[in-house]
């Protein structure tokens, strides 16, 4: 119980900064706590503080997911602050199924599928040498790439990569059957809306 007022006087104070400068001083706050694999305080608060205030969802989610996509934090649903966020859509006695905290889980799942975008990262491979001898890493590499088939002595692969999608899922699977329907049934409506506009 200590904790759960702790939090809520936090918010309630993070409340009372609410100006044109809150998004990047909350971007700030989250860029110098995180990496971390300490649980702290600061998590919970984060995830509750979207969960009172959907509608500044972004100004918290959105420095989260550019550390993702720039290497600085690496997803793990057990650590900070990804523990927080997927344990705000286990329903519970105080928020099963209330309007807010439906508007604040629906935010965060839209936020991330919306910036859910496909990242191509080139790893370094070794040298013709190398190349020759692990066959599998040779395949790979499209001669079109290179602009010619003669062997270069750094070979380039590039590997499709979606740092949100495990954060989408593990929220998913953790929320209630609610949740996900109201979740896919307005990600078939953006996906028609799109084919609609081509």
């Amino acid at each position: 119980m200590e904790k759960l007022a702790q939090t809520a006087a936090y918010v309630e104070y993070f409340g009372q900064f609410i100006s044109e400068q809150f998004t990047e001083d909350i971007a700030e706050l989250i860029r110098n706590r995180y990496p971390s694999d300490q649980k702290r305080l600061f998590d919970d608060v984060l995830a509750t503080f979207v969960l009172h205030h959907p509608e500044h969802g972004h100004a918290v989610v959105l420095p989260i997911i550019s550390i993702i996509i720039d290497g600085t934090l690496v997803y793990d649903k057990d650590k900070p602050p990804f523990a927080s966020f997927i344990s705000l859509f286990c329903p519970n006695e105080e928020n099963e199924y209330s309007e807010q905290w439906a508007l604040a889980c629906g935010e965060i799942l839209r936020i991330l599928t919306h910036y859910n975008r496909p990242i191509y990262k080139v790893e370094q491979q070794q040298g013709e040498h190398d190349s020759t001898r692990n066959g599998d890493h040779a395949t790979t590499s499209s001669a079109a790439d290179h602009g010619s088939s003669h062997p270069s002595s750094v070979n380039s692969e590039r590997r499709l990569s979606r740092p949100l999608s495990p954060w989408i899922t593990d929220i998913l699977l953790a929320a209630p059957l609610g949740i996900k329907s109201d979740y896919f049934r307005w990600y078939v409506l953006v996906l028609t809306w799109n084919d609609l506009k081509i």
